[in-house]
């Protein structure tokens, strides 16, 4: 059993086959499961089979978890955060026992998930969807701080969207010659800092973003307009001088700073984005849907390459 976090009444933590008794039982009650699109479980084993087949925490680093009275460890119901890959976003939810409802469980779980994805997985924004006639669960994460956005149909029926952001994480344009203070530790270490400028780092075309934590600059990403010859696309960017420090690696912010500039490239009608890979970055970029082109190369004090491309989504 891992704990993930805790608050003043709760502790949250990983699920485990035993808890397919109350996911069988809290399923049952149709108050429950109302406004979720969910139906009840048929049997323990079918609940059972669930949770033995349950992959979110080692996919995605997050998932539902179990909520628990810390003085007598009751299983009370469960809130965690869902990774939508299709739609590329993070979901708050959770579901109790209706005998627990009005205890401010539901508010306090969701504070703590929030929180802990703010604060230790670094996700910059979380969405939350509630039914519009679910009155009840648009306080409570009104009360967690999340704002609406919008209304939408989620399972067939109207919802209200709601977000709220990472304060601790901010992405923002800035100069080129902020981008120096990340390329050259990571990118050009122990070559002097004129190696940090790259031709079109002035152009008025050219976007430079940076990632910010607790506004520390930490990442860095240039995206330059410049087509290349193995395209056809007439609108091309080139991303250049991809770049995080070291303690900000492998904890998802290369995926922010990528999908910003993506966004960005979205508004500025490009067709096409491409850049030349690093060996070692290779599997980053498969993860976000780019793809190798050619054989690799070798660029001069820098290392072996290879062309990466995918097409901007204008939808």
């Amino acid at each position: 059993m891992r704990i993930i976090t805790k608050s003043k009444r709760l502790y949250l933590r990983e699920f485990v086959l035993e808890d397919a008794i109350h996911f069988f039982k809290m399923n049952l009650d149709e108050d429950v499961i109302k406004y979720t699109g969910d139906v009840a479980f048929k049997s323990e084993a079918e609940a059972a089979l669930f949770l033995s087949k349950y992959r979110e925490y080692k996919l995605y680093k997050m998932g539902r978890w179990a909520v628990c009275d810390k003085k007598n460890h009751a299983f009370l119901g469960w809130c965690g955060l869902k990774y939508h890959p299709e739609e590329d976003f993070v979901e708050v939810g959770y579901r109790f026992y209706r005998k627990y409802w009005g205890n401010g469980y539901a508010t306090e779980s969701s504070k703590a998930v929030i929180f802990y994805g703010f604060n230790t997985l670094n996700i910059k924004t979380i969405y939350a969807r509630v039914v519009i006639q679910n009155l009840a669960s648009q306080r409570i994460i009104e009360k967690c701080g999340l704002q609406f956005i919008t209304t939408q149909k989620h399972h067939g029926m109207p919802s209200k969207l709601y977000k709220i952001e990472n304060e601790n994480i901010q992405i923002k344009r800035i100069t080129p010659e902020d981008t120096h203070r990340v390329r050259h530790p990571v990118l050009r270490a122990g070559r002097p800092i004129e190696d940090c400028v790259f031709d079109g780092d002035h152009l008025e075309t050219t976007l430079h973003l940076g990632l910010f934590l607790n506004k520390k600059l930490i990442g860095v990403a240039t995206f330059l307009k410049n087509n290349h010859s193995c395209f056809k696309d007439e609108f091309q960017f080139q991303l250049r001088g991809m770049a995080l420090l070291k303690e900000a690696q492998k904890k998802g912010f290369g995926n922010l700073l990528l999908k910003e500039g993506e966004s960005l490239l979205t508004k500025e009608n490009a067709q096409r984005l491409w850049f030349n890979a690093r060996e070692i970055a290779i599997s980053f970029y498969k993860k976000n849907a780019y793809q190798i082109v050619g054989e690799s190369f070798k660029i001069p004090k820098v290392g072996l390459h290879y062309l990466m491309t995918k097409k901007i989504d204008q939808s």
